[in-house]
């Protein structure tokens, strides 16, 4: 299971008591090693490839959850400058809120 979803099943999905800290952990570790590439390839630009693309579609939600839930360390601005685009876009914020 990739990173972000173990860390939604481990701090969302699961009740409290069988959650397991290990796991949950392990997982946020490599998502941050995950991240720390994104993180260096969005130094000189708004989104993945430069304009918006199909790439920031299918990465741009995994890198606004794990920001929403603290996997997205300070030191990575350019994935926080980039999640705040990201969430700007009104078709996104549609996204998001249709289930509320």
């Amino acid at each position: 299971m990739p990173p972000m979803n173990q860390i939604v099943v481990q701090t969302i999905l699961l009740p409290p008591d069988r959650r397991d800290e290990t796991v949950l952990n392990q997982a946020k570790n490599l998502l941050t090693k995950s991240l720390a590439p994104v993180n260096e390839n969005l130094a000189d630009k708004d989104y993945l490839i430069g304009d918006f693309s199909a790439a920031d579609l299918m990465l741009g939600h995994s890198c606004f959850m794990a920001n929403r839930l603290g996997c997205v360390s300070e030191e990575m601005q350019n994935i926080k400058d980039y999640v705040a685009r990201i969430n700007a876009r009104p078709a996104f914020q549609k996204a998001i809120t249709m289930g509320e």
